[in-house]
């Protein structure tokens, strides 16, 4: 990035005021400045900031040239999976791209309303049988959401623009899938509660924290049954867990799957059942 004019000039003036030579040919005494020895209209501050505003351009050419090549290499390059969820974020909605570009200009928006207008919170891209499966979500992480239907057709139609010509571009737009666990939880009862409910009133409860557990997971992370098991061994208070089996809308989890619209919700988690862990001698 082009340093400014005064920037450039100060580096310039610090190096000639400690020069010996012209220490010695001004009479330059300890603690003087260029400011303070040369006045604005004499010949050598005149000089320094011709100079400066010659390498300053020279800088700014450089600059312009090297985002040109960039741009360029850019424009032939075909973009990653990781580029299509980048962009899909980058979606501002109520808005157009500039003609013949795949960016916004920005100019006269604050960082504010640009973040209001970028709906897609949450994007991620596969690839199957050649095409690009780009799974996307608004909302928070305590509330993961679909885009509504018409941040959806404009999304999609952004999509079409910035994609690479020929390539087949799925958007996935889905509800959470619905998860749902079937276990045994054997607790210890100075600990917790038969509603497996921390008895001093701090932390969240048992069910509160598998639900958290899930839906917080990364947007289109992966389930694993044995990540849940493991994660409440470390829970304070439950002795250990007979897990029976999980379900993703309604289909058995066979040790790990990836949501399909890349996100989980919870159930009541109903089938949750707690059992006072007892000491046999």
């Amino acid at each position: 990035m082009a340093r400014s004019v005064n920037e450039i000039k100060k580096v310039m003036t610090d190096s000639f005021m400690t020069n010996e030579t012209v220490i010695d040919m001004y009479n330059i005494q300890p603690g003087d400045t260029f400011d303070n020895r040369f006045s604005k209209v004499s010949l050598e501050n005149i000089l320094f900031y011709v100079v400066a505003f010659c390498v300053w351009t020279l800088e700014v050419l450089f600059d312009t040239h090297k985002t040109e090549v960039e741009n360029y290499i850019d424009s032939l390059r075909p973009h990653t999976l990781r580029w299509y969820a980048e962009k899909a974020k980058m979606y501002q909605h109520g808005r157009s791209l500039d003609s013949d570009s795949d960016v916004y200009d920005n100019t006269g928006f604050t960082d504010e309303q640009i973040e209001a207008m970028k709906v897609v919170k949450y994007a991620a891209a596969t690839e199957t049988g050649g095409a690009v499966n780009l799974k996307v979500a608004t909302g928070d992480d305590s509330n993961r959401q679909p885009l509504g239907a018409q941040q959806l057709n404009g999304f999609e139609y952004y999509i079409s623009r910035v994609k690479d010509a020929g390539v087949i571009v799925n958007v996935i737009n889905e509800p959470a899938n619905i998860f749902d666990i079937s276990i045994d939880i054997y607790y210890n009862p100075m600990i917790l509660n038969e509603n497996l409910e921390r008895i001093d009133g701090n932390g969240d409860s048992v069910k509160a924290f598998i639900a958290k557990f899930v839906e917080n997971l990364p947007f289109n992370g992966e389930f694993r049954n044995s990540a849940l098991i493991d994660a409440l061994s470390h829970y304070e208070g439950i002795e250990f867990v007979n897990f029976k089996g999980a379900t993703c809308d309604g289909e058995a989890i066979e040790a790990y799957i990836t949501p399909s619209s890349g996100y989980f919700k919870t159930n009541e988690l109903n089938n949750i059942t707690a059992v006072m862990y007892d000491i046999q001698n």
